[in-house]
């Protein structure tokens, strides 16, 4: 490890681990914390590794920087229009799209659509994936 620490400080290129989470959840404007709970609960319930900031009321710019450095594939934003709406925001950081979503339809946007990988599942994924590669 300390060979690892002097190498980077020698200007070496920095290791980039994948990110533990696929989605951060973020909310815009003030006294938004029961929406990101809720959202984040209801992707946890579907066993889709989501996080969010528990500061009462986080900046959206921080949000997306602290998203991008981290490599979270994936954003969820919730205003008081689509609170009020049962939408919300799913944002691609990979590919820098944003489409509206109901938000009852989150999941099975982010799971069919997107291919998010459920924990639990990603052994049978990759073993999914490497049987249509040998098919192929």
């Amino acid at each position: 490890m300390s060979r690892l620490m002097a190498k980077q400080g020698e200007g070496a290129t920095t290791l980039k681990m994948k990110a533990n989470v696929d989605v951060l959840v973020a909310t815009v404007g003030d006294d938004m914390m029961v929406h990101r709970m809720g959202v984040a609960r209801l992707l946890w319930d579907a066993n889709i590794k989501a996080e969010f900031n528990q500061q009462e009321n986080p900046k959206l710019k921080y949000e997306i920087t602290n998203a991008l450095e981290q490599g979270i594939p994936y954003m969820v934003i919730v205003g008081s229009e689509e609170a009020a709406n049962g939408t919300c925001k799913l944002k691609s950081l990979l590919d820098r799209t944003e489409e509206t979503v109901v938000l009852t339809d989150l999941v099975r946007v982010l799971k069919r659509d997107k291919g998010v990988i459920p924990v639990g599942c990603e052994f049978a994924a990759e073993l999914m994936a490497s049987e249509q590669q040998d098919a192929k």
